[in-house]
């Protein structure tokens, strides 16, 4: 599995410093299927202060393997610094080097505003995604 996912299968470092985070709007959250969207698309993306389409660069990540059965992405914080965004309620993380922009996950959140302020993910200990694949 960890072929699949990393440069062996899909030509896709999952550790590279090149992937991107993008913001988007509760229709997005609710609408989201990663069956059929597999890659990185304006719709839904958010509009403000303090954002670029396509979202930041995620730097200092990893992708490790730290127990039986575990595989887990994580990075360094990425943040959006004086930043006037509403109603920000997802992040789709993908892979903006590789040809199509292809998707690598996405994350749903309560919605978050910032007023000329700083928009800070900070990843979980766990990382930002873990993959399970104990039997």
């Amino acid at each position: 599995m960890e072929d699949i996912l990393d440069a062996t299968g899909l030509a896709l470092a999952w550790d590279a410093e090149d992937h991107q985070a993008a913001l988007y709007n509760s229709t997005r959250a609710s609408a989201a299927n990663y069956n059929s969207d597999t890659s990185y698309s304006t719709t839904n993306e958010i509009v403000g202060t303090g954002y670029t389409a396509g979202g930041v660069v995620v730097t200092g990540t990893a992708f490790t393997r730290p127990g039986a059965g575990l595989m887990k992405y994580s990075s360094n914080a990425f943040q959006w610094e004086g930043s006037t965004l509403s109603g920000v309620a997802h992040i789709d993380v993908y892979a903006a080097a590789v040809s199509g922009d292809p998707l690598m996950f996405g994350v749903t959140i309560s919605p978050v505003n910032t007023s000329d302020g700083t928009l800070l993910v900070t990843p979980h200990s766990n990382g930002l995604v873990t993959f399970d694949l104990t039997p």
